[in-house]
């Protein structure tokens, strides 16, 4: 029944543009008889004419070939700068003050003063070139620099803690969260770069180009064939701007079965073996701790001990400083006085009180994630035994292959724990582990997961359910000043 409605509201709007194109047609046959001269005003027929006589001359297609070329080149050129330039200018401030500058300049010169400095520089055959990069490249920048400065702290937070390598954070994280930014860049200079490189071939009269053989109809007061190639530039660069509408389309996230994890975790200089290495569980020393965000402050005199390969629980009301305090013993806040510090070298593993999943990646490969420092091979039957086995025992075998969106709340913090537990750590961080879980589901993953999930590990439980916290340890802290 959806399908039907669609096809005839699809129907419906493909003969609505139909009507609106013969009326518009129609208006401008009725202003050529109006105006009465074939020199000022030639008509549809007259046009489509003079295109039938150019596509009989193979310079027709040599002039439509170039142009085109010329286009595809500047967008190119533009995507590639562009997003490099925005790429250095997110990560230094400096390069961003430098660009500042000549991005808003090309932005607010008008085309034709930059045609004709650019005239006196290159040869006619690449001025079009030069000047639609300059046309495009202030758009693609500002498009990509918005992506990346809007993009998910929280996600380049758990990328940090598991430790995911630059190329890996790229392509995980940085390259699908800018896409759709990525898409609204190619969709604007599709057309734009049309515009720009007639204007360009108009002045710089290149040997072949759609540009110059208008300025030629003009000198020559041949309006049809003016109007002929008025109407081929515009036929392709609406062309251009649906194929590339259409194609971007395509490219959105999706479910998907396999894992894109897995094969990364071979592209990087990890572990040769694959092996966990064993790691002495730290001694963790929290001392002295203040923190304060403005005015407020949410620690004050934090001061404690996390007994090596214990499991340390801190509670406490809403608002007292909890999640702070793991954030500060994760390294990913820095206290205003006080330190942190562990008696051997440590590597964390941490369920954030956030889900955080990535919204592009499966169930599989949100938990696979933390392996990827393991690097466990893409082929190794115990990396496809950790995953599966672990949802299998928090219940989410059948949801494996499909994106986050499609999971109940529950279930997303279930492939949250699932990955804080595959996690190759010595200190795991756990900011109110049991949250939105019934009591029976509780007690069935304490049973299965809780002893092997945190044995050799020194442990943080942040919670404020009393019941919770006395299940996962006999160690239980009031956060008030964070004393025993």
């Amino acid at each position: 029944m959806k399908n039907s409605t669609t096809k005839v509201k699809n129907e419906s709007k493909k003969i609505r543009s139909a009507i609106v194109g013969l009326f518009w047609l129609a208006m401008w046959q009725a202003a050529t008889v109006a105006v009465n001269s074939r020199l000022l005003l030639p008509g549809p027929w007259q046009t489509l004419v003079s295109i039938a006589d150019l596509a009989g001359e193979k310079s027709f297609y040599m002039n439509i070939g170039w142009t085109m070329l010329r286009c595809l080149i500047s967008m190119v050129l533009s995507m590639v700068a562009g997003t490099l330039c925005a790429w250095i200018a997110y990560r230094k401030d400096v390069a961003r003050s430098l660009l500042t500058l000549p991005v808003g300049f090309f932005k607010a010169v008008p085309v034709m003063a930059i045609i004709i400095y650019v005239i006196l520089l290159v040869p006619a055959d690449y001025t079009a070139i030069i000047v639609c990069f300059f046309m495009c490249f202030p758009i693609v920048y500002t498009n990509i620099l918005g992506g990346l400065d809007a993009m998910d702290a929280q996600l380049l937070e758990l990328a940090d803690i598991y430790q995911l390598t630059a190329i890996q954070k790229i392509r995980f994280i940085y390259a699908p969260g800018i896409l759709p930014q990525v898409k609204s860049a190619i969709r604007l200079i599709a057309g734009l770069s049309w515009k720009a490189v007639v204007a360009a071939e108009v002045l710089s009269i290149p040997a072949y180009s759609l540009g110059y053989q208008m300025m030629n109809a003009k000198y020559y007061l041949d309006t049809p064939s003016l109007f002929a190639y008025i109407a081929v530039i515009v036929v392709l660069s609406l062309t251009t701007e649906k194929l590339l509408t259409m194609g971007l389309e395509k490219i959105r996230y999706r479910g998907y079965e396999g894992s894109r994890v897995a094969k990364a975790s071979t592209e990087g200089k990890r572990s040769e073996t694959g092996e966990r290495k064993a790691m002495k569980a730290p001694d963790v020393f929290i001392e002295g701790v203040h923190k304060s965000f403005g005015e407020k402050k949410v620690l004050e005199n934090a001061d404690m001990k996390m007994e090596a390969g214990c499991v340390t629980v801190v509670m406490g009301p809403s608002g007292e400083g909890k999640t702070t305090l793991a954030r500060i013993t994760a390294g990913l806040e820095k206290a205003d006085i006080g330190k942190v510090t562990a008696d051997c070298p440590v590597r964390i593993a941490m369920l954030f009180q956030e889900d955080r999943l990535i919204p592009w990646l499966n169930v599989y490969d949100n938990m696979a994630l933390s392996l990827l420092r393991n690097g466990i091979p893409h082929k190794s039957d115990k990396k496809e035994d950790l995953v599966v086995k672990m949802a299998q025992e928090l219940e989410i075998s059948d949801a494996l292959w499909k994106l986050p969106d499609q999971l109940s709340g529950g279930m997303k913090h279930r492939v949250a724990m699932g990955r804080t537990f595959l996690a190759d750590a010595n200190l795991m961080i756990l900011d109110e582990p049991m949250r939105g879980l019934d009591i029976q589901l509780k007690k069935r993953i304490m049973d299965r997961l809780w002893k092997k999930s945190i044995s050799g590990k020194t442990v943080l439980v942040i919670t404020h359910n009393r019941e919770d916290a006395l299940l996962m340890s006999h160690d239980v802290r009031e956060l008030k000043n964070c004393t025993r």
